[in-house]
């Protein structure tokens, strides 16, 4: 069954998405501990922009969260093969998510233990509904 799973004891969960309709990008962060409780959860619009970038600006701004909430492990979820394995190394980063690319990978550092991975949209719903009412504030 495909759904969103806790991590484990001690730790926490980060999952992001970016979402692009019509002329609006907006991204969605949730962050919550191994029992599944929110610690926080935030939207915001980007005006005119492409969903890869939408996607790289959520993961970006989750990890910059973490850093400030003083979280030291950290799970990873996002439903976008492109940043997640960009991410990892696996893939070649696209010129355009060069720069926000390299500085997740520098801020990830910092972590005593980070992991990431890519998930279905499914198991991503909570991160997809707060990108999505990012919509509704227009820059």
């Amino acid at each position: 069954m495909v759904r969103w799973y806790p991590p484990p004891m001690d730790t926490f969960k980060l999952n992001f998405d970016g979402s692009c309709k019509s002329s609006s990008a907006a991204v969605g962060v949730i962050i919550r501990d191994n029992n599944g409780q929110p610690l926080t959860a935030y939207t915001y619009n980007l005006g005119h922009s492409q969903a890869f970038m939408a996607e790289a600006s959520a993961l970006h701004k989750g990890i910059q969260e973490a850093k400030r909430l003083n979280i030291r492990r950290l799970y990873i979820e996002g439903d976008n093969l492109l940043i997640i394995n960009s991410d990892k190394g696996i893939w070649s980063i696209p010129w355009k998510l060069h720069n926000i690319i390299n500085d997740i990978k520098r801020l990830v550092l910092s972590f005593d233990m980070w992991d990431i991975k890519h998930i279905f949209r499914e198991a991503n719903r909570a991160a997809e509904w707060i990108a999505n009412v990012g919509h509704l504030n227009s820059l």
